[in-house]
């Protein structure tokens, strides 16, 4: 008996043809492959969304309060209650450094001691980045300086809370809200 993990499948992954952008831009970038699966079926085209990655951080500041934020998001037309963070950006030497950028930015809340927790994929099957949760410990709060486009409210939470907020879909991302408990579930 098998484990279920990997029984009747191997890692080699399809074969690619060839691949065109339908759509490529400063935010998305859709890619459509041609591809054959393993047993030789034909996907074409099997489109996959090219992103950056995104760093997010569970921050606690000295009064062990979790520190959230809220801002409208277009796509589900209404506020979003999330962890801040967002793109790395090309300049970010790694994941702490875009941590310890977005934070402050996002929140105003600085330093900390900042340590990576884990980094998952959104969503496999069409997008190629990954998301990075880091925890930042002991945070004090700054002067907040978000994009033109932000208008974010911090939000501070107990940590039951914020298991609350998760576990009742009052985080309506579903990313956002594993990261979450996955954090709290650490310390």
């Amino acid at each position: 008996m098998g484990d279920g993990m990997g029984d009747g499948m191997s890692d080699r992954g399809w074969t690619v043809h060839g691949s065109t952008y339908p759509l490529a831009d400063r935010w998305i970038r859709v890619r459509a492959d041609d591809c054959t699966t393993e047993s030789g079926v034909p996907v074409t085209p099997y489109y996959v969304l090219e992103y950056p990655d995104f760093v997010h951080v569970l921050a606690e500041d000295e009064a062990g309060r979790i520190v959230l934020v809220r801002q409208y998001r277009h796509g589900s037309a209404s506020p979003s209650l999330e962890l801040p963070g967002g793109v790395m950006d090309p300049e970010d030497a790694d994941i702490l450094a875009a941590a310890s950028r977005e934070l402050p930015e996002e929140t105003g809340y600085l330093g900390g001691r900042l340590e990576p927790v884990v980094s998952l994929s959104v969503d496999p099957a069409r997008y190629t980045n990954r998301t990075h949760l880091v925890r930042a410990v002991g945070v004090r709060p700054g002067p907040a300086a978000p994009e033109a486009d932000e208008a974010i409210e911090v939000v501070r939470v107990s940590r039951a809370e914020a298991t609350r907020l998760a576990l009742s879909g009052a985080i309506l991302n579903a990313g956002h809200a594993g990261l979450l408990l996955i954090g709290l579930s650490r310390g």
